[in-house]
C-alpha cells in the first residue's frame, strides 16, 4: 500500500530570501518510494493533494501527471 505525506522544503531566492515550499513524498512499505518537491508555497493546497492521493490510493506511476494536472487546472 502506498502512503503519501506532506514534504516540507526550504529554499532561497536572492529576490525573496528564504522561504518554505511543500511537496509530496510517497512511501511504500515504510520506505521512501519517490518525492516531488516544491509543488507549492501553499501548505493547505498540498495537504489537500496528499489527502486525495491517500483516499484514492493513487498509483505512484500517475503521481507526476496528477500533480501537473492539479497545477494546470487547480482541481483534484
Amino acid at each position: 500500500m502506498i502512503q503519501y505525506d506532506l514534504q516540507i522544503g526550504h529554499a532561497y531566492n536572492s529576490e525573496y530570501g528564504a522561504y518554505v515550499t511543500y511537496g509530496v513524498t510517497a512511501y511504500f512499505r515504510g520506505k521512501v518510494f519517490c518525492t516531488i518537491e516544491d509543488i507549492s508555497l501553499d501548505k493547505n493546497k498540498v495537504e489537500q493533494l496528499v489527502k486525495y492521493f491517500n483516499e484514492e490510493q493513487l498509483s505512484p506511476a500517475h503521481l507526476e501527471e496528477a500533480i501537473e494536472n492539479y497545477l494546470y487546472d487547480f482541481t483534484l
